[in-house]
């Protein structure tokens, strides 16, 4: 228990974090030996001047929607059991959840992902992340990914889940278990129920905010991607960069994801390919010198087959 949150034990949030940790790998996948990270040029130059790879708050993403997929699924089965519900005590508790999934906000949290596909030289990612033409697609090994990231706090290397039945699931037993810790806590005597409540659904949201991450709806399952999640952890502000958007300013935390080579340390990567373009043989010899000047030998330069071109 604390001065902000005066009705949770820590006990009670490590039962929260065994709840996610118990359904986080039923999410998983194997992982495959090599990643794609699609980009531009200046993502490219960027990546491997620096050794690092930029992860996004996630309320910073293209496409904000997805955020909100896992959110509109509890949000849909709080509402039929609230409309179920005759039990005035559980009322408070699920009007509560109601109002704040209603109004809910993915601006301040400190989640941050960084984006790979399994799928390498695919149409739709030359045409959603490589920029459509003259895109770069640098192909990493994943146990390099894990070997870099593995002193990092709060961080992994997970799988996106398209499985409408596994996402139904888990969200059935998201609203089962909301409603036993509140019960349990009611069972400690707490007279204050609208305030037990309102702390309990923040500490067991905070909790599950992974989940958002990582749980896509299935049309994007074509996709095959898989990210890494991680935590801004005390002190990192000034770690952060900015870029602006159309329409907002974004927040990126940098990753170093170098690892001990022949020389020195340098990213894992396996291959590159160049993305659909007029001039694709030009650029291929280009980031051959890139990759030398960087002190990156024998990493295979490939071109693209995909028949793409923007409009």
């Amino acid at each position: 228990m604390s001065e902000i949150h005066p009705y949770i034990r820590e006990e009670d949030r490590q039962e929260y974090q065994n709840f996610c940790k118990h359904h986080l790998p039923r999410f998983g996948r194997p992982l495959l030996p090599e990643l794609w990270h699609y980009t531009s040029a200046d993502g490219l130059i960027g990546i491997l001047k620096s050794g690092q790879i930029w992860s996004t708050q996630v309320a910073c993403l293209n496409d904000t929607v997805e955020q909100r997929y896992f959110g509109d699924l509890v949000y849909a089965n709080v509402r039929t059991w609230r409309a179920r519900n005759t039990d005035p005590t559980l009322a408070v508790m699920l009007r509560i959840a109601d109002e704040a999934l209603a109004q809910r906000d993915f601006s301040s949290t400190g989640h941050f992902v960084a984006c790979f596909s399994e799928i390498e030289d695919d149409l739709g990612q030359w045409r959603g992340y490589g920029g459509g033409e003259c895109g770069y697609a640098i192909g990493f090994r994943s146990d390099g990914i894990l070997a870099a990231l593995k002193a990092r706090p709060g961080t992994g290397l997970l799988p996106m889940n398209y499985d409408d039945k596994a996402q139904d699931f888990f969200v059935n037993d998201v609203l089962r278990m909301t409603v036993t810790y509140f019960r349990a806590g009611l069972q400690r005597g707490f007279t204050d129920i609208e305030k037990w409540a309102k702390e309990f659904l923040l500490t067991f949201a905070t909790e599950l905010d992974i989940f958002a991450c990582v749980i896509k709806h299935p049309k994007f399952s074509g996709e095959a991607e898989r990210r890494i999640t991680t935590l801004l952890q005390p002190g990192e502000h000034q770690a952060l960069e900015f870029r602006q958007k159309r329409t907002l300013l974004a927040r990126h935390l940098p990753l170093d994801l170098t690892i001990p080579s022949e020389g020195g340390k340098q990213l894992p990567i396996t291959r590159i390919y160049i993305g659909p373009g007029p001039s694709q043989q030009v650029s291929r010899i280009s980031v051959g010198d890139l990759l030398l000047k960087f002190g990156y030998r024998n990493i295979t330069v490939e071109v693209s087959k995909v028949p793409y071109r923007v409009p």
